[in-house]
């Protein structure tokens, strides 16, 4: 009975190991952000800035908040270090952004991202400290196994495109997941 009842738990186990590509077919995580929700970078050095403006807005945005309001000036005020970059950890409006190096150490990079767009829907920052480059990611298409992003260069930026053709390092969408290991959230 208890050798039954192991080999039960350890089939459930591994059902729930392969349960996101095996069940993902025709979902959809995340967000299809409104257009006025994207941003493109002004200055030079600041596509973290930006790309976490634009999730903040997103998230304001799913909440039903004024989401206009929140700007790169009033994100930059709590968020920015001169001459450094984006903080690892700052609070605007009650909303407290972090940061997290996790994704180095994943076993699956893709799958790690997945999860992050299933527990954030409002998107991520996701960030390659390589190039150094950062875009927002709000989205993540199964059936077409594709992610979603918006890239804050001007000609990319303003709105949303395949990560495939972003401008984070990499020739395919699994070259730049590769990239990545840094990644901005809200926490809640």
């Amino acid at each position: 009975m208890r050798r039954t009842l192991y080999r039960l738990l350890a089939l459930a186990s591994l059902a729930a190991l392969f349960a996101l590509p095996a069940g993902a077919e025709g979902a959809y995580y995340g967000s299809h952000p409104a257009d006025d929700v994207y941003q493109v970078q002004t200055s030079r050095h600041t596509c973290t800035l930006i790309a976490c403006t634009m999730m903040l807005r997103n998230f304001s945005s799913l909440r039903g908040s004024p989401y206009i309001q929140v700007t790169e000036t009033g994100v930059g005020r709590y968020g920015w270090i001169q001459g450094v970059g984006l903080s690892h950890s700052f609070t605007i409006g009650g909303v407290t952004v972090g940061m997290s190096a996790d994704i180095r150490s994943a076993r699956d990079r893709k799958e790690y991202l997945i999860r992050a767009l299933e527990a954030h829907p409002e998107g991520v920052v996701i960030y390659d400290t390589g190039a150094p480059h950062a875009v927002w990611l709000f989205g993540y298409d199964a059936d077409s196994d594709t992610f979603y992003c918006a890239d804050t260069y001007e000609g990319k930026g303003g709105k949303g495109i395949p990560l495939a053709e972003s401008s984070i390092r990499g020739a395919t969408q699994q070259d730049k997941v590769n990239t990545i290991d840094r990644i901005w959230y809200i926490e809640e």
